[in-house]
């Protein structure tokens, strides 16, 4: 179980909303070193659909948490991610955490991303 999540929420239609940006919403200052656990991200669509897949990025004091980003692909509406950087040992105390959306589909009815990063003390 997680001593702490930390949570983006991106509200409205995301082709709509020009959200593919770097540091999109809430910045978090950890309290501790911490080692993560997962991340999760939600998406709310109509229906599944062809196209590009939502991708999004954690960063870790501006350097990505992940060797491979997650990504939300087509039709889907939750994806669990524990794939870390193989370089990331651990989250340390008064590290900026930052959400980058590196791609969202122009095809997609995608709405309401959440993304969540849980997260374990070390």
């Amino acid at each position: 179980m997680a001593d702490l999540i930390l949570t983006w929420h991106i509200p409205g239609v995301l082709s709509e909303t020009g959200v593919a940006e770097s540091n999109t919403g809430v910045e978090y200052t950890l309290d501790k070193d911490y080692v993560p656990e997962r991340v999760i991200l939600r998406l709310k669509t109509a229906a599944a659909s062809s196209g590009t897949p939502c991708t999004i990025d954690i960063n870790d004091d501006g350097s990505s948490i992940f060797d491979v980003n997650p990504t939300i692909g087509q039709g889907l509406t939750e994806v669990v991610w524990d794939s870390f950087a193989s370089s990331l040992i651990k989250m340390k105390k008064d590290s900026v955490i930052t959400l980058d959306i590196d791609q969202i589909s122009s095809t997609t009815y995608g709405r309401d991303l959440t993304v969540q990063l849980d997260l374990k003390e070390d």
